[in-house]
């Protein structure tokens, strides 16, 4: 896949309005899923381009229209990390309650 043809495709959907999604992505490129997609665009981020998503409708990657909309979808970010953090906490300290139940109830 070419890097730069793919940041010229997505600079064509700038704004949160105008995403593409990843699998009109892979076929544009000949993918038959979409994630080399996202390992490019994940590329991309990493490197100097910044590339935003969104999962409600109309979902797919964007351009930033403004350095507000990179802050508001940074901001997103921050909020479901947070979440996935508190889930992963709430995953470890209740399988242990379920464990140490379990492991009370049986006679040695």
């Amino acid at each position: 896949m070419e890097t730069n043809e793919l940041r010229m495709i997505i600079l064509k959907h700038t704004g949160r309005k105008n995403p593409i999604k990843a699998d009109t992505l892979a076929a544009r490129f000949g993918y038959d899923d979409d994630r080399p997609i996202r390992m490019a665009i994940e590329k991309l981020i990493d490197g100097d381009f910044p590339v935003c998503s969104v999962t409600d409708e109309p979902a797919g990657y964007f351009f930033p229209a403004s350095v507000d909309e990179a802050r508001r979808y940074s901001k997103s970010l921050q909020s479901r990390a947070v979440r996935i953090f508190l889930r992963r906490r709430h995953i470890i300290k209740n399988t242990a309650r379920h464990y140490e139940k379990a492991i009370q109830g049986v006679l040695v």
